[in-house]
This record gives structure tokens, C-alpha cells and sequence, in this order.
């Protein structure tokens, strides 16, 4: 132990003078010596103080020696300090009455400076080890404290990381499902396009050109998709997006409409098999030929609210009614099926007309409101 603080010796005695000989006798310990003369003010201090043991007089005026001693040892605080008793007239019977107060010792005076020192001294000694234990302890009890609080500290990131990580990783799972479904979905229209396409008469060149064309309608509304992270698209934005091409010569109109992913990507090819049927048989094949495009929200006599497209083709050469269904009327004929459409497509004389009603709440996102829809619109004839 290095530095120990200095321990406090209690000296009780009514003679001032012998206080003098005790200092000498145990100033070679370095210790805090106190003095008193009565019992009074030694248990005054005592209240105040804790001190490494008590050299008690035993005979003085007043509160002796073994009535301060029995009170010493009823408080709590002093219970256990060690008393010496200093008597110039010990016999049996006072030392029995001594040690039944708890007294460790006897010394007798006059006394012997050696003595006194040497008895003290293991006291002193006891005491400084119980305070250096006491502060190792409570500085021990500082640490576990501190580790503790370190580990709970550790523990409640860790319950975040391990919550973090939990959601990301039921993030990724959602998103591998998502992906999967939408692979799926988009093997599927691919499938069919394809399959639609290379079976018809056709040469290869003719069909090569028809299916770039029929997959880049699948593109555009895939790229519609991914800028509303696959939430929906717009269906006047689906429309620009394949009239492109032929703008100056078609106007569409209609309330702003948002479609989910799966009827973007019908909407998008019906819209190409339409324009494309357009230009190569109908209004865009002629200079003076228009497309007029446009769309509203209609609710039916049971209230159920229905999406009504139109296609209205004018200018264009004489239409002659087809002899046998292509992808595109294939098509919109499967909206009947998927999305319990009516769909009606009239080849009329003057230009070739399309209706599709399709139920909103099939094709509609529920929550429009959380996407940013586009503002343009094109004004109808």
C-alpha cells in the first residue's frame, strides 16, 4: 500500500500531562493523535470521527473508563473500534470487566513507550488495511458499475443492429419475392409476345421488326415503371410514350389516371399494336389521318366506377375489317378475361374505333396521391 492516509488515535485521559508522554510514545507511527479528558468529548468525537483504536483511562472523575467503554460500544458507528485500557491498578476482576466491554487489551502505567507503541501500532496497522480494502472495494464496485453500464450500453446497440438487420433482411426477402414475381410476370408477356409474333404468316424479317417493336413498347412502359419505383405509371404518360413517334397527329386527353404495374404494361402494348395497326393500315398512313385519343372516369347505375378508353381514327384510307385477329386484337381481347373488360373495336369506314371499360378499381393504384403524376395534358379536338 503506497501514500496510506494517516489513521486518527483517540487518547481518553483526564490528566493533560500524560497526554505529553503518549504523543511522544507514538509520534514515531506518523498518526493523527487526538486527545480528550472526559468521557463527555470522546463520545462527542466519536460521533464525528472514526478513529483506529481508543487508549481509555480507566479511573476518572466522572464517566470512568468502563461506563464510556459500554457506551462506546451501544452505537453502531463505534462497535467495533478497538479499546485499550491504561490503569494504574489492574487486577482480575477489573480486567474481566474490561474485556467483557470489549476491550482487546491492557496496558498499565506508568507506561512503557515500546509498549504502547508496539500495541498500537498493530491497530493502526489492521486499520489502514481495512481502509485500503474499503477504497479497493468501492473502487472495485466503481468499476463493475462502469462495465456494467458499458455492457448495457453494448446490449441496446446491439438490439438495434440485430433490428436492423432483421428489417434489412426482410427488405431483401420482400424485394427477391418482389424481383421473382416480376421476372416471372415479365417472362411471361415476353412469352407471349414472342410466341404471338413468330406464329403468324410472316417472313422473318417482318417478324423480327414486328417483335423489336412490340418489345420496346414492353420497354417504355417498363422505364414509366422503374421512375415510380414499379408503384404504377401515369396512363396519359403510357400514351405520349408510344405516340412519340406521331404527336404532331395525335390528341389524347383524360383525367390523370394511375395505373398499377401490371395494367401499364397491358395498356402500354395495346396502345403500340393500335399505333402500329395505325401506321401501317389506318390514319397515320395517309398525310392528312389523326388519332384522336381520350379517356374518362364513368360510374355505373350500381355505383362500381369504370375506366372508359377510346381510340378514334379519321382521315385515314378506307378501312377494310380484318380477316383474321393479330397480337393486337388477340390482345385486347385478353383484357376481357384479365381485367373483365368490354372491349369493343368497331372498323368502321371512316377510321378504325376501339372502346375499352375496364373496372377502376382492377386497374387503378388506390393511393394516387402518394406519386407524382405528370401535368401535361393535350388539349382534344
Amino acid at each position: 500500500m503506497s501514500n496510506p492516509v494517516p489513521a486518527d488515535i483517540l487518547i481518553v485521559d483526564d490528566l493533560p500531562e500524560k497526554h505529553l508522554v503518549y504523543r511522544a510514545s507514538l509520534e514515531e507511527l506518523n498518526q493523527n493523535v487526538v486527545t480528550v479528558t472526559s468521557g463527555e468529548e470522546a463520545l462527542r468525537l466519536l460521533l464525528e470521527r472514526e478513529f483506529a483504536v481508543i487508549l481509555l483511562d480507566v479511573n476518572m472523575p466522572g464517566m470512568g473508563g468502563h461506563e464510556t467503554a459500554a457506551l462506546i460500544r451501544q452505537r453502531r458507528k463505534s462497535r467495533h473500534t478497538p479499546i485499550i485500557f491504561i490503569t494504574a491498578f489492574a487486577d482480575d476482576v477489573q480486567a474481566a470487566e474490561g474485556y467483557a466491554l470489549g476491550a482487546v487489551d491492557y496496558i498499565l502505567s506508568p507506561v512503557v513507550p515500546e509498549i504502547l507503541r508496539a500495541k498500537v501500532k498493530v491497530f493502526v496497522d489492521l486499520h489502514t488495511m481495512r481502509s485500503e480494502l474499503a477504497r479497493s472495494h468501492a473502487l472495485l464496485e466503481e468499476r463493475v458499475e462502469e462495465r456494467t453500464a458499458e455492457l448495457e450500453r453494448t446490449a441496446e446497440v446491439l438490439k438495434v443492429e440485430v433490428k436492423e438487420r432483421k428489417r434489412a433482411e426482410e427488405r431483401l426477402s420482400i424485394l427477391v419475392s418482389e424481383l421473382t414475381h416480376r421476372v416471372k410476370n415479365l417472362l411471361a408477356v415476353l412469352q407471349s409476345i414472342t410466341s404471338r409474333t413468330l406464329s403468324d404468316s410472316r417472313d422473318v424479317a417482318e417478324a423480327r421488326g414486328i417483335l423489336l417493336g412490340r418489345l420496346h413498347a414492353l420497354a417504355h412502359a417498363h422505364e414509366l415503371l422503374t421512375e415510380a419505383c414499379w408503384k404504377g405509371a401515369g396512363l396519359a404518360d403510357i400514351v405520349d410514350a408510344e405516340v412519340a413517334g406521331f404527336s404532331d397527329r395525335v390528341q389524347a386527353a383524360g383525367p390523370e389516371v394511375f395505373l398499377t404495374a401490371s395494367a401499364v404494361q397491358t395498356f402500354a402494348l395495346v396502345v403500340h399494336e393500335l399505333a402500329t395497326n395505325a401506321a401501317k393500315y389506318g390514319a397515320l398512313v395517309t398525310t392528312e389521318g389523326s388519332i384522336r385519343i381520350w379517356w374518362d372516369i364513368i360510374d355505373d347505375a350500381d355505383g362500381e366506377r369504370h375506366l372508359v378508353f377510346r381510340w378514334k381514327e379519321t382521315g385515314g384510307p378506307l378501312v377494310v375489317p380484318a380477316t383474321r385477329k393479330g397480337f393486337g386484337l388477340t390482345l385486347i381481347d385478353t383484357l376481357a378475361s384479365t381485367l373483365t373488360s368490354e372491349p369493343k373495336v368497331d372498323f368502321a369506314h371512316d377510321g378504325l374505333a376501339c372502346a375499352l371499360k375496364v373496372p377502376l378499381n382492377i386497374i387503378a393504384v388506390e393511393e394516387a396521391s402518394d406519386f407524382v403524376l405528370p401535368m401535361k395534358k393535350v388539349a382534344a379536338n
